[in-house]
Parts: structure tokens; C-alpha cells; sequence
């Protein structure tokens, strides 16, 4: 089944800011002989990795201008944002943990503040924003809709495959923790 485009709005329905978007709930792409796998692929910590993958590259294929994202109740509308990216003010990052900091590794050290593992480095770093703004369809460039349309496709068909291609287990795994007790002395 293929997407629909629709328009959805980006805000409160009462503030009538739409921008173009595809309708990409379960029910309405996938093939009812996959559905219930994918609702139980939905379950699974690593379901969004690859899509997530698929909407960064749209945005950086655009430069941030155009970006793609997940929208609604249930999250079930790709939505089509304005964007931009900007250089941050933040100067340095944790390799570990991913905590940013506003000063330099050459003032505070190598250690996080967050984790406390010795990996901060000095970096160039860029933040990216998104706008809420209404779009309407003929203000957006052709390639960019087509890029979008191609998005949307391109998620649908991946969750198809990977239902056809993947198995869902369970897998148990120990979590050590460091943590702090009073003890009687």
C-alpha cells in the first residue's frame, strides 16, 4: 500500500497551521498479512533506528531547511517542517554520554560532568531547529516534495521488509549500576 499524502497540522488544530504529510500509521501502509508482526517489531527498542536514519538524511540532504518528522497522538504522520542549523554555543562534548558543555576541554578537563568517564573533547558542534510554521504545498521546491514522497516510501517499505526478513526475542540482559549506601560504622 502506499502512503497518502494528507495535510496535518503542525500545531493545534485551532491555530490552522498544516503543512504537507503522509499518513503512515500501521494499519493504513502495511499489508494486514504483516500487521501484527509489526506492531510486535513496534514493541522493540530498535524499531526506529533505521527510520530515524532515513528522516536525519532527508534533513541533511536539505540542509536542515526541510526536515521530516513524526507527528500526532500516536506519532502515526510524517510531517514535513522548515528548519534550519546553527553553530552552537556549546565547545566541547562527552564521547561517552553525549552531555555538551559551554566551555572549553582546555578550561574544565576531560572528565564529564554527567558520567564522569575522561571522554570530553573539544568540538564544533551545530544545533538544529524546527519550525511549526504552516507550509503550503506550492511553497515547497519540487525536488524537496519528491525527496519527501521518496521518504515516506522508503520508511513503509523498509518496515516492510525487515517483517518479512526479522524476528522479534526476547533478550535479557544485567544492568551494573554504581551507587551510594550508609553503612553503620
Amino acid at each position: 500500500m502506499k502512503p497518502k499524502r494528507i495535510r496535518y497540522n503542525t500545531m493545534n488544530s485551532w491555530n490552522r497551521l498544516s503543512a504537507p504529510a503522509y499518513n503512515l500509521k500501521i494499519q493504513n501502509v502495511i499489508p494486514r498479512s504483516l500487521i501484527d508482526k509489526v506492531f510486535e517489531m513496534h514493541a522493540c527498542e530498535n524499531f526506529y533506528d533505521e527510520i530515524n536514519y532515513l528522516i536525519e538524511n532527508f534533513g541533511e540532504e536539505h540542509n536542515w531547511e526541510w526536515q521530516a518528522g513524526f507527528n500526532g497522538r500516536s506519532g502515526g504522520y510524517l510531517v514535513l517542517y522548515t528548519g534550519e542549523r546553527k553553530l552552537s554555543q556549546s565547545k566541547s562534548i562527552c564521547t561517552q554520554c553525549g552531555q555538551r558543555n559551554f566551555r572549553s576541554v582546555e578550561d574544565t578537563g576531560t572528565k564529564c560532568g554527567r558520567c564522569h568517564a575522561e571522554a570530553r573533547v573539544d568540538k564544533e558542534l551545530y544545533d538544529i531547529s524546527v519550525s511549526c510554521k504552516g507550509i503550503e504545498d506550492n511553497d515547497v521546491p519540487k525536488d524537496v516534495m519528491q525527496s519527501f514522497t521518496q521518504l515516506a516510501n522508503d520508511i513503509v517499505s523498509g518496515v516492510i521488509e525487515n517483517a518479512k526478513n526479522c524476528s522479534v526475542e526476547d533478550e535479557e540482559y544485567t544492568i551494573t549500576k554504581t551507587r551510594k549506601v550508609m553503612s553503620v560504622e
